[in-house]
């Protein structure tokens, strides 16, 4: 590494370094994911990790952060990012970051950091009209439009609950998909709220006009926020909470389980968010309904059961009892995991409490 050695290399010193030129970095050391720098937060681009198709995006803000996240795992900054894309250790990854903007000759030189905030205000004001006007958009999933949405969740052995919140229907929403409009279709939004009760940005599920998934390949997904309302802690709070809570990752496995245990339950949306959900000042206990996920390279015990046991421990820690629920089944043959929706439909469970 040139006149550099590793000892030489300051984890914090990288990070300020490199921030505002992460894309450079990552085109050079990790050519692999460059394609989805070409719409940070946007485009989705096959794993390089476990070769899910379109599962992989850099952060928004990966210019300054170097982050990324997938189905599979999720990497906050730059070293863990090129790290895992190259299954490097830390130590490599940091070296290798450090010879191309440390020492005497770095090879990148930092940009402007003013240009570079202007530019982030510029596109989190843009981020944030998108999404309220996406929201005003969207009608009350009571009203007889929303029919679409109801037979949705029908379709998926669910009852239409009656108090849920922070959930509208819009009737025609744009699918985009590396860039380029697809179509429009209805569908259900929900507001993904941070800790402290502000709206952080709006899930999407497409569907047809008859209640089912959109013919596309991701049907489900989340907008862009603002990069001054992180994601970390958030979740869509889909009843009022009481000193109980519980939570899940995806809607309709929330939904399922509140109609079966009458405790509200908020999804994370991804096992990434569960294991960094924070709850709201007066919860007293959260039992966590977590997926139950094939073990893989990057998640050997299951990547639901990690993000549970990481969430469980860290409640415990700041003082809340916390519990975590599998799915009491095995894993269908062919099958990346299951979740608690997948067994209730299965073994009639929702049915009989109809």
């Amino acid at each position: 590494m040139s006149n550099l050695r590793f000892s030489d290399i300051c984890k914090k010193e990288v990070k300020f370094k490199a921030a505002g030129m992460w894309d450079t970095i990552i085109e050079k050391l990790a050519p692999s994911i460059s394609s989805a720098l070409d719409h940070p937060g946007l485009v989705h681009i096959d794993c390089p990790m476990h070769g899910g198709s379109g599962d992989f995006r850099v952060y928004r803000d990966v210019v300054d952060s170097g982050g990324g996240v997938c189905t599979c795992g999720n990497w906050p900054d730059g070293i863990a990012l090129i790290g895992a894309v190259n299954d490097w250790t830390f130590k490599d990854s940091l070296s290798e970051i450090g010879r191309l903007i440390l020492g005497e000759k770095p090879e990148l030189k930092p940009v402007h950091r003013e240009t570079r905030k202007r530019d982030t205000a510029r596109e989190d004001a843009a981020i944030r009209h998108r999404l309220v006007a996406l929201w005003n958009g969207g009608l009350s999933m009571k009203s007889a439009e929303a029919r679409a949405a109801w037979m949705y969740l029908v379709g998926r052995g669910l009852k239409i609950p009656r108090n849920w919140q922070s959930v509208r229907f819009h009737p025609s929403m744009a699918f985009y998909e590396k860039g380029m409009l697809i179509g429009r279709f209805p569908g259900i939004m929900a507001c993904v709220t941070a800790p402290d009760g502000t709206p952080v940005t709006i899930h999407r599920t497409f569907l047809t006009d008859d209640g089912h998934k959109a013919p596309v390949e991701s049907p489900k997904k989340l907008c862009p926020h603002a990069s001054y309302r992180p994601l970390q802690g958030a979740a869509i709070r889909l009843f009022p909470a009481t000193d109980t809570l519980a939570v899940a990752e995806g809607i309709e496995t929330a939904l399922a389980v509140t109609e079966m245990t009458g405790i509200p339950c908020w999804a994370t949306v991804t096992a990434g968010l569960m294991a960094e959900f924070v709850p709201p000042p007066g919860i007293k206990r959260v039992t966590i309904y977590a997926d139950k996920d094939s073990p893989s390279k990057f998640h050997p015990a299951g990547h639901g059961q990690e993000a549970a046991k990481a969430l469980a421990e860290r409640l415990w820690k700041s003082g809340i009892r916390a519990g975590v629920e599998l799915p009491p089944v095995e894993i269908p043959n062919g099958k990346k995991g299951v979740d608690w929706l997948e067994y209730l439909e299965d073994s009639g469970a929702l049915r009989a409490a109809a």
